[in-house]
């Protein structure tokens, strides 16, 4: 897979020291409270969102906006996020407490040793949602398609880290694609433009290409298609917070799957909320994300409560991430999951 940029370790950590300088929400800094009980201080925690300020990511905002997290005692500061990657290095760093991160990230970051410390603790979606579209009229209606094409896709991404491992799955040859990076708010425009063929979105993100496109029809090809054991973003943060911390855990997750009820249930108010901290969010693109955002959240299993994760499951998505060769196998999916504190009916 030809990339005709690439993002050096500097201009990563210049990224991350600016996603993070700005908090949008509570103006509290990272850190622990005294106590999260008995009335004493709220217990402080920075989160990060899995990718800036679009509509599938107002379940957090709605958390704040409606009181979920004081009522659950805890200060939560909303940072943008620039994707999984730079989350995980946050976490690991100690720079945040809270991530939405996507699992198949997780597994080739720690599979490869390129971090460690980490654990998730409740699903967001029960599959992959990573996806390539393109417009209806450019050819592209099938993986194979996507040979001597080009794809823009935000650098650092978990598309297109995933991109060989779904290629290898599809049946097509990844080194046949070009890939640029472009920043998430240019991906619309520039396949609106033409200059490229394709772009690497999460699939709860075609109302902002069709509303880039205005109006063209979008071709979704989703990787879950192939990567059928896999979860999509998972709410992670460090091993050291869950092993001591369990409580705080089970509180943060519990208000911010509360907010994330509320923000299906109710999208258009879900969208004004993160339009009021965000005034440049479209409003009703971000409605419709959170609408689809309402399907990848359902899990499988009958009766089964959002956020919840299956262990067989994640152990077939590593090794399908195994067999396509993203990472080596070992890995166990207790390296990757805090089975104990996962949201149960």
């Amino acid at each position: 897979m030809r990339r005709n940029t690439r993002l050096p370790a500097a201009l990563l950590a210049v990224l991350l020291t600016a996603a993070l300088s700005t908090a949008c929400g509570s103006d509290d800094d990272n850190g622990k409270g005294a106590s999260s009980s008995g009335g004493s201080a709220p217990d402080k925690v920075t989160y990060i969102t899995g990718f800036g300020t679009f509509g599938r990511e107002a379940y957090a905002y709605v958390a704040q906006d409606k009181g979920y997290f004081s009522d659950a005692g805890v200060s939560v500061t909303i940072q943008p996020g620039q994707g999984s990657a730079i989350s995980l290095a946050a976490l690991a760093g100690g720079r945040a407490r809270f991530a939405p991160v996507d699992l198949s990230s997780t597994i080739m970051q720690v599979g490869s040793g390129k971090v460690s410390g980490v654990t998730a603790v409740a699903a967001v979606h029960q599959t992959t949602d990573a996806a390539v579209m393109a417009l209806a009229d450019s050819g592209i209606s099938k993986p194979a398609d996507l040979e001597g094409k080009k794809i823009a896709d935000p650098a650092g991404s978990v598309i297109g880290a995933l991109f060989p491992a779904y290629a290898k799955l599809a049946g097509f040859d990844a080194d046949k694609v070009d890939f640029v990076n472009l920043e998430p708010q240019q991906l619309g425009v520039n396949l609106a433009a033409g200059k490229v063929d394709a772009v690497g979105q999460y699939r709860v993100g075609r109302p902002n290409i069709e509303n880039a496109v205005k109006g063209k029809d979008v071709v979704v090809l989703p990787f879950g298609k192939f990567l059928t054991e896999s979860y999509g973003s998972a709410i992670t943060t460090t091993t050291k917070i869950a092993e001591e911390d369990p409580d705080l855990v089970r509180r943060f997750t519990s208000a911010l799957l509360k907010g994330m009820r509320y923000a299906i249930d109710h999208p258009e108010e879900a969208a004004s909320v993160l339009a009021k901290k965000h005034p440049t969010v479209n409003e009703k693109a971000a409605a419709a994300e959170i609408e689809l955002v309402g399907e990848a959240v359902q899990p499988k299993e009958d009766g089964a409560p959002i956020g919840t994760m299956d262990r067989e499951r994640v152990a077939g998505a590593i090794k399908a991430l195994v067999d396509a060769g993203a990472v080596k196998s070992g890995l166990t999916p207790e390296q990757l999951v805090s089975f104990d504190l996962v949201p149960k009916s």
